[in-house]
């Protein structure tokens, strides 16, 4: 049995490794799509399919984990064949049939070992180890922004096609690291009693469960919607390109005290994995009513800074709200699920709610109104943390 300091050492690497290959993939999907020459109009109907396919697979994902216990070969089977896919993409001559192939397949993949990794960890800490996930996924955090930096100035000179060498050292790293990790330990029923059916008719009875599922789909509506306008609303303002990069940059590096520092801030706060949601989605809202209403460059690039309230305090809460509501059988299920309605199908819907509202009424109104919807999402977990301690109460 490993210490403490090495596991976590590790899963920090894992982590570092699977966001750098992200950044090299995913990250880039749109620009590659543009050298190809691709319409606007295209390019989001090729994103959709990706978003929709990983929105499928994710659950998938999470019950193999839960069954068979195969965190390692799975993660790194996934991310051998999103490297395929990033070959196909670059290479692939740029035919329309072959591009979204290897798009919904980077999703399928790359995007969903991403919150596999995290179903990984959460099974891990269910068993007893002494995993800090707040402080291994600082690791991405980290080098997805110093990644973004690099690779950005590869590409400027290169293109993108480099990065097919880049991820199969990533991919050979990652194969020392994870296979020096353990795998979960097997379900403490009989595997062929934890079906997939079984796992979504649980969780679907699960009252907690499925209210904060959908506060995540309103607060995706906003965050997904910042996503893709981010980047416009810095261009529309006076911005350039670099700038964008500066502010992507900041986003990433803002995140890094609060993963490190979230053990502390909950037991500083003693405030439960719900509350703590809550808190990231009203950091959401702020941030949309802020850019809704920004007048200059300069008040746009502040507003990236709710990053560190926002998405760094989320994603470590999330994974202690599954500790805390799942049963220990259905965990990589129940969060994968999780993610693929709440953000997948979140994503999907805001992209097109974004979309409608700032070509109609502008992108402060768009902003404002997602604003209001983060809000709502708000309100719904706190309702959630509310729930939790009255039932704990009664217990």
């Amino acid at each position: 049995r490993m210490s403490a300091k090495t596991l976590n050492r590790r899963f920090f690497l894992l982590q570092a490794i699977m966001m750098l290959m992200d950044c090299i993939t995913v990250a880039y999907i749109s620009p590659i799509l543009v050298s190809l020459g691709y319409s606007n109009l295209l390019i989001g109907q090729v994103m959709t399919l990706g978003t929709l396919a990983a929105t499928l697979a994710r659950p998938l994902w999470g019950y193999l984990n839960d069954r068979f216990s195969c965190a390692r070969q799975v993660t790194l089977g996934g991310t051998a064949a999103g490297a395929a896919c990033y070959f196909l993409l670059t290479w692939g001559g740029g035919q329309v049939w072959i591009t979204a192939l290897a798009v919904m397949g980077l999703y399928v993949t790359v995007v969903c070992m991403m919150n596999f990794i995290d179903s990984w960890a959460l099974r891990l800490i269910n068993s007893g180890l002494p995993l800090n996930y707040g402080a291994t996924r600082a690791g991405g955090s980290l080098s997805y922004a110093f990644g973004a930096v690099i690779f950005g100035m590869v590409v400027s000179r290169w293109g993108f096609r480099p990065g097919n060498a880049v991820l199969w050292v990533l991919w050979g790293l990652m194969c020392v690291v994870a296979l020096s990790l353990p795998n979960p330990p097997a379900p403490d029923r009989p595997a062929r009693t934890v079906t997939l059916g079984r796992g979504i008719g649980t969780l679907r009875h699960n009252r907690v469960y499925c209210v904060m599922l959908a506060a995540l789909f309103l607060s995706t509506l906003a965050s997904g919607s910042m996503e893709s306008f981010y980047s416009v609303l810095i261009l529309s303002s006076g911005g350039t390109e670099q700038h964008v990069g500066i502010a992507l940059f900041l986003q990433a590096i803002s995140e890094l005290p609060v993963m490190f520092g979230y053990t502390r801030i909950r037991s500083k706060t003693h405030l439960s994995a719900a509350a703590l949601i809550s808190v990231s989605m009203l950091c959401y809202a702020l941030k949309a009513l802020v850019l809704g209403g920004a007048s200059s460059l300069g008040v746009v690039m502040a507003a990236g800074l709710f990053q560190a309230l926002s998405f760094a305090l989320f994603t470590p809460a999330c994974v202690d709200f599954m500790l805390e509501t799942v049963p220990g059988e259905y965990l990589a299920t129940g969060h994968l699920l999780f993610l693929a309605i709440g953000q997948g199908a979140g994503a999907v819907a805001g992209n097109a709610l974004s979309g409608f509202l700032a070509e109609y009424l502008g992108m402060g109104w768009m902003f404002r109104t997602v604003g209001v919807l983060a809000l709502l999402a708000s309100g719904l977990a706190l309702c959630c943390a509310k729930m939790l301690n009255r039932r704990k109460g009664l217990s």
